[in-house]
């Protein structure tokens, strides 16, 4: 009998061993291990700066030879910084169940995109010995982010507020594609008369096309004169100097407004101009 249970045991034993053998062959040579494969429509993929992130999958699928379909699980990995004015490079990854994953990158190029853009809320025009706020003076505007004014960077300035002149400023700001745009500009510091009189514009900052030729006393709004506070002041009186602005080259320039007031005293605002 005892003969017989050990026989028993060894078949067990034996067929055991035999269906491990077999279940680790099975799954050894069934095992996914060959990761997915992306196709995509073509390398270089249009869009526009208003297209959602998710537009950045259009055209692109993935296939794995196990899972079969897996375009709905492509996901956006990384978007580089702008590599010029209007490429970016896009990566992308999917799994399959297996947990194998493949990558793929592809260009992105937005055609409509511009850079940041700068405005000015009021001239750069300070009272000597008062607080200086370039915050509340200078914002940037982007197409993407919006409002990047908080962005803003004081990059250069000899600025001495305490002593009337003209001063040498320039301010930065980057959007979220690493796009950097500068601005230099002057700062004026003036005397704290109350005499001074005071030109108002429109505008202290205008981009124009290359090429355009704006008129510039158009962006005149308004004189004040603080000895006649009664009187409208002729916007013809006011001299206008734009010899400096050459419109058929790409860069930054100032037009000089000036008018003298009854004091005898000469106010400057300057209208700073973006050729692009």
């Amino acid at each position: 009998m005892l003969k017989h249970v050990r026989i028993i045991l060894i078949v067990l034993f034996c067929l055991s061993l035999a269906g491990a053998s077999g279940l680790y062959f099975y799954v050894y040579t069934h095992e996914d291990t060959s990761p997915p494969a992306f196709r995509s429509d073509s390398e270089l993929l249009e869009l526009s700066v208003t297209d959602p992130e998710q537009a950045m999958l259009r055209g692109l699928r993935a296939y794995d030879n196990v899972d079969g379909d897996l375009t709905g699980k492509i996901r956006i990995r990384d978007v580089s910084p702008l590599i010029n004015e209007r490429d970016v490079t896009v990566s992308y990854i999917v799994f399959d169940e297996a947990s194998n994953y493949a990558t793929y990158s592809r260009t992105v190029r937005y055609t409509d995109y511009e850079s940041p853009t700068f405005r000015l809320l009021q001239p750069l025009v300070f009272r000597a010995g008062e607080p200086i706020s370039f915050t509340s003076t200078v914002a940037v505007m982007d197409q993407r982010d919006g409002d990047i004014t908080g962005r803003l960077k004081l990059e250069e300035s000899a600025v001495i507020s305490s002593t009337p002149g003209s001063y040498a400023a320039k301010f930065s700001a980057t959007n979220r594609m690493g796009d950097t745009v500068y601005l230099p500009v002057t700062v004026q510091i003036v005397s704290n008369s109350a005499s001074m009189p005071e030109i108002k514009l429109t505008d202290y900052l205008i981009y124009i096309s290359q090429g355009e030729r704006p008129v510039f006393r158009r962006y005149l709004r308004e004189v004040v004169d603080p000895l006649l506070p009664e009187k409208h002041i002729s916007l013809s009186s006011v001299a206008i100097n734009s010899t400096k602005l050459d419109v058929n080259t790409p860069g930054v320039y100032e037009v000089y407004y000036y008018y003298t007031g009854s004091s005898g005293e000469t106010t400057t605002v300057i209208l700073t101009v973006i050729v692009k």
